[in-house]
Parts: structure tokens; sequence; C-alpha cells
């Protein structure tokens, strides 16, 4: 599957590549049925209190291989996590006031929650996203999401996987993030 997209990518519109494996497309991890996603993202979505539409699978997960950049498009396998993109105004605007909010006032956070506090501050939010991997614990609705997580690891197909929710403002800033790494791989993939 990489070598069609590899194929693909070097002679198609970013936009369009980004809508077809990424935002349209039932994820790999769901072989092509429909409905089980569907029903998949109804239970997550009634868990954290978003419409089921506004949840995307993205990563090796939808595609078959790792869209990070750096990965070199590695293959989906069994220790693979499983990352979702909830597009939310609602929640991106609690994040971002949360974050925002902290101020200097970082007493009691560890390392890996402050780096992550300052990546969302100088990179992240730029892009309209909050990667909650790192803080969803801070959080203000952080505990309920992380119950649903934990609840969603006991269902096929994502059953013992950890799943990661980044919170996009709008489709917009989701089809910008994800864009904007697709276009890094085009241009690795050109110069290789």
């Amino acid at each position: 599957m990489s070598d069609d997209f590899k194929a693909e990518i070097t002679n198609t519109d970013i936009s369009f590549m980004t809508s077809k494996w990424i935002i349209e497309k039932v994820p790999f991890i769901f072989s092509d049925n429909l409905e089980n996603y569907i029903k998949w993202k109804e239970i997550l979505a009634n868990k954290i209190g978003v419409d089921s539409k506004a949840i995307v699978l993205t990563g090796s997960a939808s595609v078959g291989f790792s869209l990070n950049p750096d990965n070199n498009l590695r293959e989906f396998n069994e220790k693979s996590d499983i990352d979702v993109a909830i597009v939310s105004q609602h929640y991106f605007d609690l994040s971002w006031h949360f974050l925002r909010n902290i101020g200097t006032k970082r007493y009691g956070y560890n390392r890996k929650e402050n780096g992550a506090i300052d990546d969302h501050r100088t990179r992240l939010i730029y892009w309209g996203t909050i990667a909650t991997d790192k803080i969803i614990q801070l959080l203000p609705f952080g505990e309920k999401w992380i119950i649903a997580l934990n609840e969603m690891a006991a269902f096929e197909p994502t059953k013992d996987r950890t799943i990661n929710i980044r919170i996009y403002k709008d489709f917009e800033a989701l089809r910008a993030y994800h864009l904007n790494n697709l276009k890094t791989i085009k241009d690795k993939l050109i110069t290789q």
C-alpha cells in the first residue's frame, strides 16, 4: 500500500491526497468495513460528547503506514497506536483557554507536561490543534476522556491499543495540519 501512496503523492495534488488518504476514507484498521467504523465512532462520540462525524482516524491506523515524516512510512503493526482526530471548536477552546491561563504558574507539572505545554504555545496552537497525549490528564474534561479511551481499548479493532486524541479547531485546521505533513513527505520522497 505504501508503494501506491509513494507513486500517487509525487504526482497528485496534496489537498486531494489529504482527503483521499486521511479525511474521507474508511481506516485501514477497519478493513474497508464502513459499518463497523461508524459504530465504533458512535460509541466513542457518546462517551466524550461530540458528534460522530467529528471523529476521524488518522496516522497508520488510517492509512496502513505512518504518516509521520520522520518514520519513513513504517507499516502499521501490532504495537501501533490509534490516532484519533476530534474536530471540535468547543473542546479546542476549552483546551486553549486552559493552556493559556497556566501562564508561568506551572508548579506541580512534570517535565513531559511542561514540554508539551511549551510545544502547544510555540507550534501546535498555530496549526489549530491540541495534542492531548501528554496533557489529557490536565485538561478540564480529561478524566472523562481518559475513561472513554480506556473503554474504547476493549472494542475491536482497537482492542488493547493505546488511543491518542488530537483536538482540531475545525476541519480546515485538520486539513492544514495533515496537508503540511504530506507536503513534507512528498518533498522528502522527491529528493531521495
